[in-house]
């Protein structure tokens, strides 16, 4: 009986598609850098179809040379998930799941948490105030 009701729940779990930005959409994308006084910036990707946010990505980047930045970490809403990058790509599999994402509100929701989460990592890092 258990064998069952467990078969059941994985068959309903894996009929539930997690989001992805559809190939048929009019997108339309936007980058806003912030520099900051300490020599990092923080870069907002913002992807929109209908004037609805359709993806994000949040980062974290520090001048490393006069034109190069290097990530140190991220939030986005790609492959079905909102996830982190903990050291910025600098290391193999830093992704971090932290929500599934069923549809564009919910990269919406996570756009205010994702913020925060970059912003709180460059402050413990770089002494925040800036």
């Amino acid at each position: 009986m258990h064998n069952a009701k467990r078969a059941r729940a994985e068959r309903a779990k894996s009929e539930v598609s997690l989001y992805e930005v559809p190939d048929d959409l009019d997108l339309r994308e936007e980058t806003y850098p912030t520099d900051l006084v300490c020599g990092c910036r923080i870069v907002q990707r913002l992807v929109s179809a209908d004037f609805a946010l359709v993806y994000f990505a949040i980062v974290w980047a520090k001048k490393v040379d006069v034109d190069e930045w290097e990530e140190q970490y991220s939030c986005d809403t790609g492959h079905g998930h909102f996830h982190e990058h903990v050291t910025g790509y600098r290391k193999p599999n830093d992704a971090r799941i932290l929500r599934p994402l069923y549809s564009h509100v919910d990269v919406q929701e996570f756009f205010d948490r994702g913020y925060d989460l970059v912003q709180d990592r460059h402050d413990q890092n770089c002494g925040g105030g800036h």
